[in-house]
Formats: structure tokens, C-alpha cells, sequence
């Protein structure tokens, strides 16, 4: 695991330097990063759902399985935001909880938890762990949305579920459980323009590090206290809830670690992407995002060890 997971850690600190290059050499500015992030959040997110869906191979064992896991990751969700609630409380004086809250809960589940759930429990956990990021993009646009905007409505609420994000996902699920069949030339299109996800996410991440740089990192201690929360409160609040559920009924390891892996993770790239299209501190974001990915290397490898000697 520890292999797995400090070479996708070099991977991406590499695609953040491609960013930082570019910022330095004039190649983009923050105008042109916050484009970048609107064509990430609109466009080619959406696609990379909508591709992961698509290529499920339809069986009423992976379907079910694929359900369950979308059902478990809304409630462990649930369950994070709760206790992120409890912990992270608004002051008069915090104009920057929301975005706080948003990173406690939300994690880089794409790029760091498939390869470390693919090289963990195989194939079957990640179609499982599709279930989590259908659930993860679909509250980033309704819960997450008002989080870090501050604003509370309905229409808010409304007009985040009728993002591209969430419109596709339902396309996608459609298209799985109809069995519907999609234009091959169709999906390639679909397929090509998901893969840039994490590429230029990182390289977003990379030009906000380049435009605020780390400086002053250590008088942040907001700082720790968001990584802290996003790496050790959240995956051990998503295990308590998980091992309760077995009680209840049965779960496989593929879907226990399906959902308990990606929720252990460092925080999202998203929340950068957000910030910055939202007009919030895309600095702490950013912050938050480097401390919490390199952190990350000791507390996944311990935490899923941990789960992996106690779990029932």
C-alpha cells in the first residue's frame, strides 16, 4: 500500500510542478486558472462520471453491489458532515467555515483512492468505489455548494443539482441499469475528455501554489486542523459507522474498503477548483490540499491497518 501510495503522491507533485512551471513562465494567470477550473468542474468532470459508468459491465451481483455502495457513501457522508458540524463551529468572525467544513469532508477519492482500492481488492472494489464518487459529486454541488458560497436556499440547492455534474450522473446511471447502449465513437469522445480530470486538476493546484506560495504556513493552524480532521476524525468516523452497519447486514471487503479507503484520503482538488470559481480563499484550499497529500502517506497505510486488524 505504502508503494502504491507515495508513487501516485510523486505523480502528483509532479503534475503540480507542471503548474507551477507554468505560472512562473507567464504561460496562464489567475484569470486563466480560474478558466481552466470552470472547464474541470463543467465539462470534464462530468465526463469522467459519465466514463466510469459507462464501462461497467452489467451483472445483478455488480448492479446491487453498485447501489449499495452509492447508499452507503450518501450516509457516511452524512455521518462527516455531522461531526464536521460539531467540531467546526461558526463564529461571527470565521467567513471561511464553509470552506473549512467542504475540505474536513471531501477527499481527493479519483486519483488517490482507485489505485490504492485497485491495488488493495481488485477491479470489483473500484466499480464500487464509482458509487462513492457518484455520491461525492452530487453533494460537492448541493451540500458543498453551500458550504462554501454561505448561501442557504432551496433555488441554491436546485440550481447545484442542475449542474453538469449531477446531470450526467443520472444519465450514467441510466444508461447502466437500462442497459443502454452508447455510440462507440460517442464514448472514446466521452473517455478522452474524462481522462484530464486529474492531470489538470493538479496543474490548477500547481498555479495557486505558484501565485501563493507556503509561506506562513506554520502560523496557520487552521491549517492542521482541517488536515487533521480530514485524515483522522473522517476515516474513523466512516469505520464506526461501516462496522455497525455489518451488523446489520453483510458487506464484502470490496465494498467495506471501497467506501472506507477513498474517505480516508487527502482533501479534494475540488475544493481549490470551488474556491476559486466561488471567488473564496483559494489560498487555504491550496494549503490544506499540499499538507493534508503529504501527511497522507503515514495516516492511510495506518489507518487502513488499523481497520484491517480490528474490523469484525
Amino acid at each position: 500500500m505504502f508503494q502504491v501510495l507515495s508513487g501516485q503522491t510523486i505523480i502528483m507533485f509532479l503534475m503540480i510542478l507542471v503548474g507551477y512551471v507554468i505560472y512562473k513562465t507567464h504561460l496562464a494567470d489567475h484569470e486563466g486558472n480560474r478558466s481552466i477550473s470552470n472547464i474541470l468542474l463543467l465539462v470534464v468532470t462530468p465526463a469522467m462520471i459519465m466514463n466510469s459508468l459507462f464501462t461497467i459491465e452489467y451483472s445483478d451481483r455488480i448492479i446491487k453491489g453498485l447501489f449499495l455502495s452509492i447508499l452507503l457513501s450518501f450516509l457516511s457522508h452524512f455521518a462527516m458532515i455531522a461531526v464536521t458540524q460539531l467540531i467546526l463551529r461558526k463564529k461571527s468572525t470565521d467567513q471561511e467555515i464553509g470552506m473549512e467544513r467542504y475540505l474536513a469532508v471531501y477527499s481527493n477519492c479519483g486519483f488517490m483512492g482507485i489505485p490504492l482500492v485497485s491495488a488493495t481488492f481488485g477491479p470489483e472494489a473500484v466499480l464500487y468505489m464509482t458509487g462513492y464518487m457518484i455520491v461525492f459529486n452530487v453533494l460537492t454541488w448541493s451540500h458543498g455548494l453551500i458550504e462554501i458560497t454561505g448561501e442557504t436556499s432551496v433555488q441554491k440547492v436546485l440550481k447545484g443539482l442542475m449542474s453538469p455534474t449531477v446531470i450526467c450522473t443520472v444519465i450514467g446511471i441510466l444508461v447502466v441499469t437500462l442497459r443502454i447502449p452508447v455510440e462507440v465513437h460517442l464514448q472514446r469522445v466521452i473517455g478522452y475528455i474524462g481522462v484530464m480530470n486529474t492531470p489538470l486538476g493538479m496543474i490548477v493546484a500547481g498555479i495557486v501554489l505558484a501565485e501563493t506560495g507556503l509561506g506562513g504556513i506554520w502560523k496557520k493552524p487552521r491549517v492542521f486542523l482541517v488536515t487533521a480532521m480530514k485524515l483522522i476524525v473522517a476515516p474513523a468516523v466512516v469505520f464506526a459507522f461501516l462496522v455497525l452497519t455489518r451488523r446489520v447486514i453483510w458487506l464484502s471487503d470490496e465494498l467495506f474498503y471501497a467506501i472506507l479507503i477513498p474517505a480516508a484520503c487527502p482533501v479534494a482538488t475540488t475544493g481549490t477548483m470551488m474556491a476559486l470559481r466561488y471567488g473564496k480563499d483559494y489560498e487555504f484550499s491550496a494549503q490544506v490540499f499540499v499538507v493534508s497529500t503529504l501527511l497522507s502517506m503515514l495516516t492511510i497505510p495506518v489507518m487502513i491497518s488499523i481497520a484491517r486488524a480490528i474490523a469484525p
